[in-house]
């Protein structure tokens, strides 16, 4: 009796093949046969399991003849269907693409995210979702336009998800500043963005360097002599005020280029900078040039330009916890209270801290 549930599925899988290869070959069909293939099809739909109705009828989402009483079918079916039909549905109510959005399983969130006709309150909603699979579908869709709150919320998503900082770099869009997304851009990239936070920060004139503390700066070259890359990251997760994750990434960056800028943020001396990158890893280390171009880094770099990007790419966990306590983008350029504060701690204190934003 199983034999012939199993082998009658595999017929009726077979018959919705036939006809929607059938229907697909041709670009334009008579009303009649249109008619009789949406008979067809939506019977076999219901008996048919979802997963080899998904696989079959996708094709029917991209023909410009196929009846609009599939989508619905292949709603109500659920699973993979449903995401087919929340994908390409041509006329999707509003309505449920909010409450998919907002109440989806991410499943069907990543579909809706796909669309080309998300509205303003569609696309804040799925930046909210906390989802990666989600966030890189939106923002991958070039068609969605990101408002100031969807462009905040995937920004400080991407912090701890290289793959959608990526998409967020490919999707060259002047209003989101490539700071924050600093470690998942290429070398060239990379030169760019502290080409230009070095002219804005040169365009306030020159400031005073602030020099780390002693104490702060041999534990963190002893930490990389021991070649303890967690306690690196712990040191620097306390000065900069950012999640551990988040410095880890900044000590494992496969370039270097985010741990000097953070050394010249911190004010570590290039005498130093050099002992730590002689214990990095031995892509760095063993490679003199590299070494050499990284210290040039930290002494070439203006402080407050280091400390833009560091700081945008790091985030905050005070900003964080507190949305409401952010220092102004004109604050950070000028070196607002918190950074002054930071900079005048005195000598016998381990750390030096950067108030920064997220």
């Amino acid at each position: 009796m199983q034999t012939e549930k199993s082998q009658r599925r595999i017929v009726d899988a077979s018959l919705l093949r036939a006809i929607v290869d059938q229907f697909v070959e041709r670009p334009a069909h008579p009303v009649g046969d249109i008619k009789q293939f949406e008979r067809l099809a939506l019977g076999l739909i219901g008996i048919v399991d979802a997963e080899s109705v998904a696989r079959i009828a996708r094709p029917l989402c991209f023909h410009p003849e196929t009846p609009p009483a599939i989508f619905p079918r292949l709603l109500e079916k659920g699973g993979a269907c449903a995401e087919l039909a929340i994908e390409f549905s041509p006329e999707l109510p509003r309505a449920g693409m909010l409450a998919a959005a907002q109440q989806g399983s991410p499943a069907l969130a990543c579909a809706l995210a796909k669309r080309k006709d998300l509205d303003r309150e569609v696309v804040d909603a799925l930046a909210q979702r906390g989802e990666p699979e989600v966030l890189r579908a939106l923002a991958a869709n070039w068609s969605a336009h990101l408002d100031a709150a969807a462009r905040r919320a995937l920004v400080q998503a991407a912090r701890d998800d290289l793959t959608l900082a990526r998409i967020l770099l490919d999707r060259d869009d002047r209003a989101i500043e490539p700071e924050a997304l600093f470690l998942a851009a290429s070398g060239l990239e990379r030169t760019g963005i502290i080409l230009n936070a070095c002219r804005r920060a040169l365009s306030g004139g020159l400031s005073e360097t602030a020099r780390a503390d002693m104490i702060f700066s041999r534990r963190l070259e002893n930490a990389a002599a021991r070649r303890d890359r967690d306690a690196m990251a712990t040191l620097l997760a306390d000065a900069l005020e950012c999640r551990k994750e988040r410095a880890r990434a900044i000590v494992s960056d496969s370039g270097g280029e985010a741990l000097a800028l953070a050394l010249a943020a911190l004010g570590i001396d290039p005498e130093a900078a050099i002992r730590i990158f002689l214990c990095a890893d031995p892509a760095i280390s063993h490679d003199t040039d590299r070494v050499r171009a990284l210290v040039a880094l930290v002494r070439s770099t203006p402080q407050r330009a280091a400390m833009q990007i560091v700081s945008a790419a790091a985030g905050a966990m005070r900003a964080e916890r507190d949305a409401q306590r952010r220092l102004t983008r004109d604050d950070v350029l000028a070196g607002g209270p918190g950074w002054r504060r930071a900079t005048t701690r005195i000598a016998a204190e381990p750390v030096r801290k950067i108030d920064q934003s997220a």
